[in-house]
């Protein structure tokens, strides 16, 4: 053991890959005898390349390590025999997989190469990994094109719709992995068509993959081919649906050098691949219901006035649509999407035994969508604003490298001479892997223009001075300038940018600039500002010409290293012995980067900062103004009496961080005691470094927030501390702070062994990981207070007293008032206790709804209560470094084959994953956290979730052609992020974050029925009963529930599907001697034709039924949470296609792929007081008979009133995808 342990470590610096290891093994025998070959050479092929080769041992094993997960071709040679062949061999991904090999004696088939194909046997010896394995040809003939859907075939995964997010065996659909060719990604996947397999594991997860509590999705990519090789495919739904999809693509395989092997023959030894494919769609999300948009006409009149007068009042102009004035139709408008892939690869044999591997990916994707579509409230976007749909465009770079050497292979000396080496078959990986994703989102009209939001043309004002009239000793009328009054002069709306917008302000009848009001205040709209009444019609769609407000960037970076080794321990060299061991490392930091801003109340902001340093005129005791004449002299008349009024200079007062109303007047030419006009000025004069960093973040309508960036979108690769501590001038305490925040850069990083090993024909599978994730930042030192509060032991210490005997140290200290010196309360963590130290479980008990007053450990702090705003705020009296997390995973499995024919498997895993959600919490948080108490804060000091996983099961062979797999499994989930509410808390009373709090539990039971082809014929099903119980079904899921404080009742989870149902039939023909198909004239009409259809029943997923009907939406709940049932969902798929054989090296398919043929519109939502997906039941209550009656007894019509609440009641995302027709055409070269 000692020498086990000293080898691991010693191997720890080449450690891990993602790669679950692969093997393809076996024996060769003497067909006629039986007898093993000895030191056969066994030589291992893919699309024509030699990818490497091993010898047979003593007892005629062979045995090839460290493999991709791919489809082979394995050549066996000896003096004497005729070659053996056996093609398209699946080599599966995490399997020891097995072939044995006969050789005949070259006596019998002289100079012959006898060929066979292989079949995978219908029962896994190795079976302790679970999930399914999905090779290219599978992918190429299944009805669907999207990864999710593929994945989703398999026993224990559920999704809600084709493509949405998948959750396995009733965990989060966040505890999800993905991995491309052994590294783990987070952004956009590969084409299905350049995936070789696609692996789903569901449980009996190996030692070597972490930081996971669900299932993981892994791929293979394809790779090179020994010839110049390539194929183009289209496909199109135009003309066959109304949603418009066209795809086209390419790929491009074959060598780069090739090497004159000794027999003569020439190999690869650099290979490449080269793939594309372009995407696109008119409506990427189609709807199975008709949807409502404004047609034409009626968006001309909108557009020309969108708020109308009537009887002396204004409304919005749409208030009074009826169904005359929109169009149905059939598919989402202005909801195009774009997507462009590039793939590549390249593979280099530097020998037998060294190859490197370089993989890279591009995708580029542009996503218009309808704003507010997925919202069960507030407004929507598509009747009357979606020509002006926002667009997001997220960009993927990924590189990936790996170099493998495996230094077992031929047998050595000593096997020859009947010596077994302790250590076989080793081999070492070392892999990097890099990604970055872009992201940006705006409204497409102005892009990074961001003073353009908000435009709305130009508003002429004047400050006129303000005189207050009297008498002075000598009774003379006199008049004292005492201040000055903004006024309205001119208004030009502009044309360009907004001007929907700015037809707001029509009904004004403003014309040459007559009738102007007062001041800008009388506008229903204004640069930065529309009023809220005129935004949307009936509170259900958003109106005509509104811009989205909003300004997204993201850059995330991803850096990887994975190591690998694994070998075989032989004691004594008997393979009776063998224990298969991989061990390894994994490292992975993350740098992650968001900045956000709502820029359209810029101008708003603008306004209210661009004299605000202003004071006015000040004035002595007496009433005498304190600063200089201005030397200019106003001429009054007071009841026909001319006085002379004298103006004074205003005093200023400027702020350390105040900066705009330097700025401004730097453009304008104005001096500091002159009044600017921002509204008369134009967006391309305004920039936000005009603006310091307090005076945006100050501004909470602007929405500003951001990680990895300056409060400009410049990136910053600074620390937590530089929020506190830059300034203009680099010295904290002068200068203008400029408030920059780090980027999010946790850290992850994970070892692991396991041994694999056979006894008594059981084999074995143990396996240790331990992982570290460190969140990299600072987080608050208590989350009950934004400052440390001082320990009982000090406590006592300063203040004196008796400490009752159960209060420890560190327990925190509360006091009756302000002057801490008497005790009210102690608290450790969230436990309580009175003074007298008796433990309550309400705190609310202890403070009856008075102030907190806890004793704070830094002076300062007690001194300010906003000390963290002040320059020179030490970190310390409030944060600490996150506390590094590390967590020992052990995992068992084992496999049983009672014989060729059964199975009997089962495992037990504990999983862990670093909080997946809502971590990051960035100094601006805190910085105005008693501002901003009510806003729901992330929580960076989150710790990883927990997962513990069993699973027995079953395997047995039915017949030559078909198989039976029973399992059943439990899941405890732990730990899981949930939406909590600290209190009581100092200063804000209260306020929402996120906690480790949920929990849950998953029971379920799998049958899979396997029929392998007979005849034409092939067919799978899987069958899933599941309860997946919980106290939460995402991290948000209480927040309407937080007035009942977190709920510790398990209800069914809300995407608990109690029954699930998937099945697949492959009907095909083959050609030449095995058709066997009709034939007309004599031509075999269906050869290589082939139909496969897929169906996929679903029960209900679980919704909490309501009492009380409201507007889109319910309250009061009837029965237990989630307990009612939405309908079954039942959809059926399929894919007709033909293979022509143009010339020898030219292949032609044409297909046809219909999604959901039957165009059910399956329920994926209701409304939770009707359980109806078509009615909210809201009219028919009191409530709404009362809206119809306020209607009625106003202006406006009850006829559009209906029609508008239809149009947003009819939600498509209620519903499953509609039908969808595609034919396409691969050919291969």
């Amino acid at each position: 053991m000692a020498r086990f342990l000293l080898l691991f470590f010693s191997l720890l610096i080449t450690g891990a890959s993602a790669y679950a290891q692969t093997t393809l093994q076996g024996k060769v025998t003497d067909k006629e005898t039986g007898e093993p070959i000895l030191f056969g050479s066994v030589a291992l092929y893919k699309n024509g390349v030699l990818i490497t080769g091993t010898e047979t041992d003593f007892d005629g094993n062979y045995n090839f390590t460290e493999l991709d997960p791919s489809t082979y071709d394995v050549e066996v040679s000896y003096v004497g025999y005729s070659k053996q062949r056996v093609t398209s061999v699946k080599v599966l991904a995490g399997k020891a997989n097995k072939l044995d090999m006969e050789m005949t004696p070259e006596g019998v088939l002289l100079g012959e190469v006898v060929v066979t194909e292989y079949r995978v046997p219908l029962v896994e010896q190795d079976n302790t990994t679970q999930g399914a394995v999905i090779t290219s040809d599978q992918i190429k003939n299944l009805p669907t094109r999207n990864i999710n859907a593929l994945a989703a075939t398999t026993a224990g995964l559920a999704s809600a719709d084709e493509g949405d997010n998948i959750s396995v065996r009733g965990s989060r659909d966040n505890a999800t992995d993905f991995y491309i060719d052994g590294i783990r990604v987070r952004g956009n996947l590969i084409p299905e068509s350049e995936i070789d397999q696609l692996q789903v594991i569901t449980g009996g997860i190996e030692a070597q993959y972490g930081d996971v509590t669900g299932g993981i999705i892994s791929i293979t990519t394809k790779g090179p081919s020994s010839q110049f090789s390539g194929g183009f495919e289209a496909e199109t739904s135009r003309y066959l649906d109304p949603f418009e999809q066209s795809l086209i693509g390419f790929n491009l395989s074959g060598p780069i050098l090739r090497r004159t092997e000794s027999d003569g023959t020439r190999s690869s030894i650099l290979g490449f691949r080269l793939a594309g494919r372009l995407t696109d769609q008119l409506d990427d999300d189609p709807t199975a219901v008709n949807v409502y948009r404004v047609n034409d006409d009626a968006l001309a009149r909108l557009q020309a006035n969108p708020v109308i007068e009537l009887g002396g009042n204004q409304f919005v102009a749409a208030d009074f649509l009826t169904n005359e004035d929109v169009d149905v139709l059939d598919y989402q408008p202005y909801e195009n999407f774009k997507r462009y892939d590039l793939t590549a690869k390249l593979d280099a044999r530097l020998s037998s035994a060294i190859d490197l591997t370089f993989t890279g990916a591009y995708n580029r994707e542009e996503d218009q969508f309808t704003p507010g579509e997925t919202s069960n409230s507030g407004t929507n976007w598509r009747v009357l604003n979606s020509y002006n749909n926002p667009t997001d465009y997220d960009r993927t770079y990924r590189g990936n490298f790996r170099f493998r050497h495996r230094l077992g292979g031929a047998a050595t000396e000593e096997d020859r001479a009947g010596k077994g080496a302790l250590i076989q078959n080793a081999s070492y990986t070392l892999q990097f892997g890099y990604e970055k994703q872009l992201y940006d989102l705006y409204d497409p009209r102005h892009g990074d223009n961001l003073f353009n939001y908000g435009y709305i043309g130009d508003f002429q004002q004047e400050w006129v001075p303000v005189y207050q009239f009297g008498v002075d000793s000598l009774q003379n009328l006199i008049a004292t300038h005492v201040d000055y009054r903004q006024v309205l002069t001119g208004y030009q709306p502009d044309a360009e940018l907004n001007p929907v917008l700015a037809a707001y302000n029509n009904p004004l009848g403003i014309q040459d600039n007559e009738n102007l009001p007062p001041t800008i205040d009388g506008f229903n709209t204004i640069n930065g500002r529309t009023i809220n009444v005129f935004s949307d019609s009936w509170n259900f769609h958003t109106n005509v010409g509104t811009v989205y407000n909003l300004n997204r960037k993201r850059d995330n970076d991803t850096y990887t290293f994975q190591a690998r080794a694994s070998f075989d321990l032989v004691p004594g060299g008997s393979d009776k012995g063998r224990h298969n061991i991989q061990l390894g490392v994994w490292y992975e930091q993350r740098t992650n980067r968001q900045y956000d801003i709502g820029p359209r109340p810029l101008w708003v902001l603008a306004r209210q900062l661009a004299n605000n340093h202003i004071q006015g005129i000040p004035f002595d005791s007496e009433g005498n103004p304190l600063t200089d004449p201005t030397g200019e002299v106003d001429t009054l008349f007071i009841n026909g009496v001319q006085v002379l009024g004298n103006r004074y200079q205003v005093s200023i007062a400027e702020g350390a961080d105040d900066l705009f109303y330097k700025r401004v007047r730097e453009v304008t030419g104005d001096a500091l005691t002159d009044y600017v006009n921002v509204d008369g000025l134009r967006p391309e004069d305004l920039s936000l470094d005009m603006f310091s960093a307090k005076e945006l973040n100050d501004y909470q309508d602007l929405n500003l927030s951001y990680y990895g960036y300056t409060y400009l979108g410049e990136n910053f690769d600074g620390n937590f501390e530089d929020f506190f501590t830059m300034t203009t001038t680099g010295d904290p305490n002068t200068g203008i702070r400029t408030f920059p925040v780090a980027p999010n850069r946790p850290i992850y990083g994970a070892a692991y062994v396991q041994d694999k090993f056979t006894f008594k024909d059981i084999i074995f599978r143990l396996g240790l990981r331990i992982d570290r994730y460190d969140a990299n930042t600072k987080v608050l030192k208590d989350n009950y207070s934004l400052y440390e509060i001082q320990g009982a032991s000090d406590y006592h210490a300063e203040f004196g007293g008796d400490r009752p005997g159960n209060i420890s140290d560190d327990f925190k200290v509360y006091a009756t008032d302000e002057s801490g010196e008497q005790v009210l309360a102690y608290r450790d963590g969230d436990q309580w206790y009175q003074s007298n130290g008796n433990p309550v479980n309400n705190p609310a008990l202890i403070f009856q709804g008075g102030v907190v007053n806890p004793v704070y450990r830094d002076l300062n702090v007690r001194d300010d209560l906003d000390y963290i705003k002040k320059r020179g705020f030490d970190i310390n009296a409030s944060f600490e470094d996150y506390e590094v997390q590390v967590n020992f995973m052990p995992r068992l499995a084992f496999s049983f084959p009672i014989s060729d024919e059964a199975n009997f498997f089962a495992h037990y895993d504990i999983l862990v994953q670093r909080p997946p959600s809502n971590t990051i919490a960035t100094p601006i948080d805190y910085f105005y956290f008693s501002e901003r108490a009510n806003t729901i804060k992330n929580n960076p000091n989150l710790k990883p979730e927990r997962t513990i996983d069993y699973e027995v099961g079953f395997q047995q062979k039915l017949s030559n052609s078909s198989a039976l797999k029973i399992a059943a499994y439990y899941k405890e989930m732990r730990d899981m992020i949930q939406i909590r509410t600290f209190f009581p808390v100092p200063i804000v009373g209260q306020y929402t974050t996120y906690d480790n709090q949920d929990f849950g539990t998953v029971k379920g039971f799998s049958f899979q029925y396997d029929m392998r082809r007979t005849g034409n014929l092939s067919f799978n099903a899987n069958y899933t009963l599941q309860f997946a119980d919980g106290t939460g079904s995402d991290a948000d899921s209480q927040r309407s529930l937080s007035s009942r404080g977190n709920l510790r009742t398990l209800f069914p989870l809300n995407f608990d599907e109690r029954h699930r149902i998937v099945a697949t039939m492959d009907y095909r023909y083959a050609s030449g001697n095995k058709y066997t198909g009709p034939r007309l004239f004599g031509a075999d009409i269906f050869a290589n034709a082939g139909l496969n259809v897929q169906a996929i029943g679903v029960s209900g997923r679980p919704y909490t039924a309501t009492r009380q009907a409201q507007q889109l939406g319910g309250a009061g709940t009837i029965g237990a949470l989630n307990g009612a049932r939405k309908p079954w969902n039942f959809t059926l798929n399929l894919r007709l296609d033909k293979n022509f054989e143009l010339t020898q090296n030219l292949g032609l398919n044409i297909y046809v792929r219909v999604s959901n043929l039957l165009d059910r519109a399956n329920v994926i939502n209701v409304y939770s007081a009707t359980g109806s997906p078509e009615d909210d039941g809201f009219l028919r209550t009191p409530e709404g008979q009362g809206s119809i009656n306020n209607i009625l007894s106003s202006q406006r019509s009850l006829e559009s009133f209906l029609a508008s609440y239809q149009w947003r009641v009819l939600n498509p995302n209620y519903f499953s995808l509609p039908r969808r027709i595609y034919v396409g055409a691969i050919f291969d070269f």
